[in-house]
């Protein structure tokens, strides 16, 4: 009785899982491609689709930029544009 007392204590201890990790700033710079609702920088050889939520990104559209932000997935979220 007092093994499985002890052993549900230990749920309380953080698991790996528990743990998040933030993906560092990326600066990327190229023109930007406005293709639909799609918008997408090309950056050294690469197509890489970028979304903002406070920034309006299709405004640059054909413009040569660069980005900074985060990746989630194989999105880049903007932060900034110069």
């Amino acid at each position: 009785m007092l093994s499985s007392v002890f052993l549900g204590g230990c749920s309380l201890v953080a698991q790996p899982a528990d743990i998040q990790t933030e993906s560092p700033v990326v600066s990327l710079t190229g023109p930007v491609t406005v293709s639909g609702e799609r918008v997408s920088i090309t950056s050294s050889g690469k197509v890489i689709e970028i979304t903002s939520r406070k920034i309006d990104l299709k405004q640059y559209n054909g413009r040569s930029v660069t980005v900074e932000g985060e990746y989630s997935g194989t999105t880049l979220f903007v932060d900034s544009v110069k």
